[in-house]
């Protein structure tokens, strides 16, 4: 994780309420100090395991239209994150959360709050799972079982450049993420995703009546992105980077929350992590409930959420209790 110039990024917004060892029975709202919102938009941060959360969220009858679940990889490692840098002062690293676990037990797990996500879902709702290729060809044949193969929809590779020490094979340097609908009557706003054509397709149409076999496509207008995306990774992104080590660039996130979801519409992350879910929904209109069982995830989701102009409501709850853990 970078330092220098950015350490001031990996500060947090200090919330001691949240490390505490409590049997919550149900969510305790915790006390913050926040300024008066300038916009309708709330975003709600849970501190809590998103599988006891979830199913309170089911029992109270809320639903998503879009639903983002960003979970740990089965990668084998430990991740950390940075905090207490600020310019001049080197930040150090914490731990943030695990990866270890057993291959089976982690899928059992996830299988759960797979179920659970696709019960939260609303009737025209979208699932995004976002893994790697330790476990999404395994997760893709749960979720075929879970919403039926005629509910997928998108397999979404995002590309992106980064250096590796890997010499016996290929560079690994994708992510996928599959997408499920909840029904045939799903919300999609193409339009709000249109990205220019390549300019080498502009002087092609320009140069040749047939060029695109007569099909001549509205240049003006954009197209729809394909299924494989290319954004820089966190790491080269100076102005995002919060110290946390699975932090996804806001530009991948923008093009989820655009094209599944619309303004005033509610977000779902269970799997919160730096906030990057909380903080594009909140920038685009969208409500946003946030789990994450590591209160350090809720303190720097607060920190990127304190630099938004105009600024959301923001409630922090409290979900503690002997199911609550990070991995």
């Amino acid at each position: 994780m970078g330092r220098g110039a950015f350490e001031h990024n990996y500060q947090t917004l200090s919330v001691p309420a949240l490390y505490t060892a409590a049997d919550d029975s149900w969510p305790v709202p915790v006390g913050l100090e926040w300024p008066p919102a300038t916009t309708a938009t709330l975003v709600r941060l849970f501190c809590a395991d998103n599988l006891r959360l979830g199913r309170w969220l089911l029992e109270r009858g809320e639903r998503f239209r879009l639903i983002y679940l960003d979970p740990p990889f089965a990668s084998g490692k430990h991740y950390a994150a940075r905090v207490n840098g600020e310019r001049g002062v080197r930040a150090h690293a914490v731990h943030a959360y695990s990866d270890d676990h057993d291959f089976e037990d982690y899928l059992r797990w996830l299988e759960s709050r797979l179920i659970l996500a696709r019960d939260l879902l609303s009737h025209d709702g979208t699932l995004y799972v976002h893994l790697d290729w330790h476990a999404v060809h395994y997760v893709k044949v749960m979720l075929d079982r879970l919403f039926g193969r005629d509910r997928f929809l998108n397999e979404i590779i995002w590309c992106y450049h980064g250096p590796s020490p890997i010499t016996s094979a290929f560079k690994r340097k994708h992510d996928t993420i599959l997408v499920y609908t909840r029904s045939r009557d799903y919300y999609f706003n193409a339009d709000a995703v249109r990205v220019p054509y390549d300019q080498a397709t502009v002087r092609t149409f320009a140069s040749s009546r047939r060029a695109g076999f007569g099909k001549v496509p509205n240049l003006a207008r954009g197209k729809v992105p394909e299924d494989w995306w290319y954004f820089p990774v966190v790491a080269r992104l100076h102005g995002e980077r919060v110290g946390y080590e699975t932090q996804k660039p806001e530009a991948l996130l923008r093009r989820i929350v655009l094209a599944s979801s619309a303004p005033g519409d509610r977000v779902l992350d269970l799997f919160g992590g730096s906030g990057t879910t909380g903080v594009v929904a909140a920038r685009l209109e969208r409500d946003a409930t946030l789990c994450d069982a590591n209160p350090l995830a809720i303190e720097k989701t607060l920190l990127r959420l304190s630099r938004l102009d105009p600024l959301p409501a923001v409630e922090v709850w409290r979900y503690l209790g002997r199911e609550s853990g990070t991995r």
